[in-house]
């Protein structure tokens, strides 16, 4: 936790950074079009450190200037946004997963914790991913979180979809309304975004170990953890297949 609060300054030095982007992607837009607004925003919801939401805020500024168009800025970040996120959740559940039950106990990582990213999702698992599009960590993590803690896909991809065009739409729609404060506002966006990201990161993490000291009492957690053992016995018996087939 103490971490973390130390991370807050440095944070905010990084996020004021991406004020000096927006000449940039202006410029890429009159040579690139649409391509400038797709790629970045898909990388970042894929799980990737790209300045996505300046991505989009300076796509609103373009339109407001006449380069693109506002309604496509919105339907383009929208789609890059849905599909990186999807893809991230993909990773999640077929790659970050397996890891974890394979190799988390070097990394110190319990089942009891396991457990309670399982249960996290199964009760917050909506309103963190709709949410978390507007927090700079959540917007990047949610998805592979989600796709990790094995997330029902519909559910995930109901509101993560809701909250990808809501927020296409809003950020979009501010930059081409305020296209003269646009750094000011990426400034306050992304100083707002990393101190609400570092704030549930200290909430989360508190939730976490308040859950795991009452873990013992919990049936539910006990039910999880039983199916991460079954799991796990899975994935070595798929292993020892694989190795006598060999």
């Amino acid at each position: 936790m103490l971490r973390l609060l130390l991370l807050a300054p440095v944070a905010v030095l990084v996020a004021g950074l991406f004020g000096d982007l927006y000449d940039v992607f202006l410029r890429a837009f009159e040579d690139y079009g649409y391509l400038i607004v797709f790629l970045p925003i898909l990388g970042e919801c894929a799980g990737l450190p790209l300045p996505g939401e300046t991505v989009l805020l300076a796509g609103g500024v373009a339109a407001q200037k006449g380069v693109l168009s506002l309604p496509w800025v919105i339907a383009v970040a929208a789609a890059a946004a849905i599909v990186g996120d999807n893809i991230g959740y993909l990773v999640g559940r077929r790659g970050g997963r397996p890891l974890i039950l394979r190799y988390g106990r070097l990394l110190r990582v319990r089942d009891k914790q396991i457990a309670v990213l399982d249960s996290y999702f199964r009760r917050h698992g909506a309103k963190t991913v709709f949410f978390g599009r507007w927090v700079i960590f959540l917007r990047v993590w949610a998805s592979l979180f989600s796709g990790a803690s094995r997330m029902p896909w519909k559910r995930f991809l109901f509101w993560n979809a809701l909250g990808g065009i809501l927020w296409a739409a809003t950020m979009s729609s501010l930059a081409y309304g305020f296209a003269q404060s646009v750094a000011f506002i990426g400034d306050v966006f992304g100083i707002v975004g990393w101190t609400t990201a570092i704030l549930v990161a200290i909430l989360v993490a508190v939730f976490i170990w308040r859950l795991e000291h009452r873990a013992e009492r919990r049936a539910e957690l006990a039910l999880v953890e039983d199916e991460i053992k079954e799991e796990r016995r899975l994935i070595a018996e798929r292993r020892e297949r694989h190795r006598r087939d060999r």
